[in-house]
């Protein structure tokens, strides 16, 4: 196997408060009661004709562009009162070894941190017409008032051209808001999913209500807000398909109820830095397994491109102690073994799954 190249990119998982998701789970044969999560995750759906996850289910993001590293941001901020030491001081977390990405940048100028948060917040305003923006600091009252039809507009006028994104928030005097993205999880595309590959930083943007939503209908065909639990009870009933970075996040967001302790788990966790994974596939008898670091089958650095890792049979009898993956026994229907303590501060995810069928067969008692 030749050497593989991945594309940088940027995502955004929104959480939102949605009272109304929340309801109890009843175990009839110890009378325990589960509150669902107060919030609901946005969840888009790809089109048809995308050559990367065709109608899978992701969070918003995607590649990211040069506009998102230029100059002219931190000149844009340090005009607001927010200079680069400032900059630098809050969001500069994770050891740039733990995140090759931080060093794979268009311009050496800026900070990579910022980038990568502008390119989150840029492509999920042009996915669904969410602006996670925050007016400047300013001295008087801008005449500038940006209005729906405004927003409309400008999100066209961005997708066609992310330099755009600058002009917008200089027009209407206001900044990213950088602050209300945390710092989540940085995942690699593994080798042996086809040519299109990503290095994508993972953010999380958690707010007190349900945003209004404008999808194109063209790339992004549906949206979907809906708690943990029932995203991945979608999936395994077959009413949608998550790919194993969603599955394996939302199972860590079940496991907080409300949307102050993601915030409170969110900000902390967050000063511990994130590292980067690669998903290692392999065959087992009952079916195939994403491997994920900390395992102890997973590859040391240099062999994560082994044919012999990613092609090889891996005997159910042998599975070691020290547990990180995701097991498959179909496209939708799987188990999330995790045993080991995440270095970086992470829960460990709920197996939902194994919660689901025992409800299930509860209900029928």
């Amino acid at each position: 196997m030749g050497p593989v190249s991945w594309k940088n990119a940027s995502t955004l998982i929104v959480l939102a408060r949605n009272r109304l998701s929340q309801f109890v789970i009843s175990n009839n044969k110890n009378d325990v009661q589960r509150l669902l999560p107060d919030y609901s995750c946005m969840l888009l759906k790809r089109s048809s004709q995308s050559k990367f996850f065709a109608n899978a289910f992701v969070f918003p993001g995607g590649a990211t562009e040069v506009a998102d590293f230029s100059p002219s941001w931190l000149e844009h901020f340090n005009e607001h009162g927010y200079n680069r030491e400032k900059l630098a001081s809050h969001f500069v977390v994770s050891q740039p070894d733990k995140v090759p990405l931080y060093a794979d940048i268009p311009n050496s100028d800026c900070i990579p941190e910022v980038g990568y948060r502008i390119s989150a917040i840029r492509e999920t305003f042009e996915e669904t017409g969410v602006l996670f923006c925050k007016p400047a600091q300013i001295q008087g009252q801008s005449n500038n008032i940006l209005k729906v039809d405004d927003l409309i507009e400008w999100q066209k006028r961005i997708h066609h051209n992310p330099e755009e994104f600058l002009h917008l928030c200089k027009k209407y005097f206001l900044l990213p808001d950088l602050w209300s993205l945390y710092e989540w999880s940085n995942w690699l595309t593994p080798t042996n999913m086809g040519p299109k590959r990503y290095d994508t930083m993972f953010y999380v943007c958690v707010v007190d209500s349900i945003p209004d939503v404008r999808i194109d209908g063209k790339e992004i065909t549906q949206v979907l807000w809906t708690d943990p639990y029932n995203a991945i009870l979608k999936h395994v009933q077959g009413q949608i398909w998550l790919a194993p970075p969603q599955l394996f996040e939302l199972c860590r967001f079940a496991q907080i109820d409300t949307v102050e302790d993601l915030k409170i788990f969110c900000e902390k966790r967050q000063q511990k830095g994130i590292e980067r994974w690669l998903p290692i596939r392999s065959q087992f008898e009952e079916g195939y397994m994403t491997i994920l670091p900390g395992d102890s089958l997973y590859p040391v650095p240099k062999e994560t491109n082994s044919s012999n890792i990613e092609d090889g049979q891996l005997s159910s009898k042998n599975m070691e102690i020290l547990k990180n993956r995701i097991c498959f026994t179909s496209p939708n229907l799987f188990r999330i073994v995790c045993n080991v303590v995440d270095p970086h501060g992470h829960k460990q995810p709920r197996n939902l799954v194994d919660e689901m069928t025992e409800n299930m067969h509860q209900s029928k008692m």
